[in-house]
């Protein structure tokens, strides 16, 4: 017997979701990237991955309160351990949020943390 996993995100969902979080995420400095499965397949039965990328606006970026304010979106957030993206010197965070769809969080660093 040949067990399938559901479809957890369709890209109509994902889009719903960047359009949910795209202006409040400028307050922090940030915009949202829609990327991973979801972005080259259309589907994903494992999650979604959103990229926050810092804004060129003169203003410093904030990821604590960037990071904060997703918490208070989709719930607590876990650091994201999982082999399959390997180590990375391209993020200040990799966290994994469960919503009750999973949704992992790649927050590059500021110019300041470079």
């Amino acid at each position: 017997m040949i067990l399938f996993k559901p479809v957890q995100w369709t890209l109509e969902t994902a889009r719903e979701e960047v359009h949910r979080v795209q202006m409040a995420v400028r307050q922090f400095a940030y915009h949202v990237a829609l990327g991973g499965g979801v972005l080259n397949n259309g589907e994903s039965c494992k999650d979604l991955d959103l990229y926050f990328l810092p804004l060129d606006m003169g203003v410093e970026p904030d990821p604590i309160g960037l990071i904060t304010f997703l918490e208070t979106l989709w719930g607590p957030s876990s650091n994201l351990v999982d082999p399959s993206y390997g180590p990375s010197l391209c993020y200040e965070h990799k966290l994994q949020f469960n919503t009750p769809r999973r949704i992992d969080a790649f927050v590059t660093p500021s110019r300041k943390a470079i």
